[in-house]
């Protein structure tokens, strides 16, 4: 039965291809429980786990002794392996913590000295909330209107001018993390 179901689902059969990853999902939830990837939920998850299971399908001859599903756990647990590896690269190690420009003023201009709470060193946490103030005291007025309309409704609604002098206000913010 099993033999066949992966015939047809490899000739592109789609329900026989549902079919068998349904059956081999459990493996992808097992996988999920062992490793913490902080970017990806529960579909994200299916949907890497069927990538993977599609891939081994297409891949897959019995006559090489292995199952489907071993093929299918060793190449799934090698790919969140990978991602993994990619998500905790030097490179990417300083968006471990970090928060969007766009989240801090969702949440509210004054709210912004929250995501500072991050730093293990007193003196950078003291620098970014200095910076902070700076740059709110920096802004004009048309500047700090925007900023403030921004958190009420998405800045796609903003006429011209106010979208200009919001994006301002984001540029000068930004330059003060940059001076400090």
């Amino acid at each position: 039965m099993q033999k066949k179901l992966i015939l047809t689902a490899k000739q592109g059969d789609e329900q026989a291809l549902e079919e068998l990853y349904h059956q081999y999902r459990p493996l992808v939830y097992a996988l999920r429980k062992k490793y913490y990837l902080r970017d990806l939920d529960e579909q994200d998850w299916l949907q890497e786990g069927f990538i993977v299971f599609y891939d081994c399908l297409c891949a897959f001859e019995s006559s090489h002794g292995a199952s489907l599903g071993s093929f299918f756990k060793r190449a799934f647990e090698n790919r969140v392996r990978s991602l993994i590896r990619r998500e905790f690269a030097y490179k990417r190690q300083s968006n471990i913590g970090a928060v969007s420009f766009e989240q801090t003023i969702t949440d509210g201009f004054e709210d912004l000295c929250e995501y500072t709470n991050d730093f293990q060193d007193p003196l950078q946490q003291i620098l970014v909330q200095e910076a902070f103030e700076e740059s709110k005291a920096s802004l004009s007025n048309l500047e700090l209107e925007a900023l403030s309309l921004c958190l009420e409704k998405p800045t796609e609604t903003l006429d011209p001018s106010l979208f200009s002098a919001y994006n301002r206000s984001r540029r000068k913010i930004i330059a003060s993390f940059n001076d400090k």
